[in-house]
């Protein structure tokens, strides 16, 4: 690959975003006290209340380990609550406080002004492809992802 063609690289703008994003959710998220990296979690739980941490992590595609440790800071933050799964006496289930439920609203109103910061400039088609092109890329991602297990 050549250097300008490195420079061109597509993960260059896709980690350009992510670290865009990472500040502005950030930023407005300071007032509740979480960071960027807390809001899949909230997220993921408030649209699959009781949920266990084992199938959460298989969800969002993250190391156990790592979930247990973003779960207890949510809990010591007042946002989740852990409650032994009944079905599985080894496992959590996972419950937004009124805390998290409260900040829900916010997340996803933080989450529509980004989409529209970003989409500034596009027809409708343009997004419509662009959207149908970067799911591609993410479900590439996710196969690779898989094979280099």
């Amino acid at each position: 690959m050549e250097r300008a063609e490195y420079v061109e690289r597509i993960g260059r703008y896709i980690a350009i975003l992510h670290r865009a994003a990472q500040k502005y959710i950030n930023r407005r998220m300071q007032p509740f006290g979480f960071t960027s990296s807390d809001h899949m979690f909230l997220i993921h739980i408030s649209k699959n209340e009781g949920i266990n941490q084992r199938r959460l992590a298989r969800i969002l595609s993250i190391d156990e380990a790592a979930v247990t440790r973003a779960i207890k800071k949510l809990e010591c933050g007042g946002f989740v609550l852990r409650k032994k799964d009944p079905e599985d006496m080894r496992s959590f289930s996972l419950h937004l406080t009124e805390r998290g439920h409260n900040a829900i609203p916010s997340l996803i109103e933080t989450f529509r002004e980004w989409d529209e910061v970003l989409s500034e400039g596009f027809s409708a088609e343009e997004l419509t492809v662009l959207r149908g092109q970067l799911k591609k890329m993410a479900g590439n991602a996710a196969i690779s992802a898989e094979e280099a297990r």
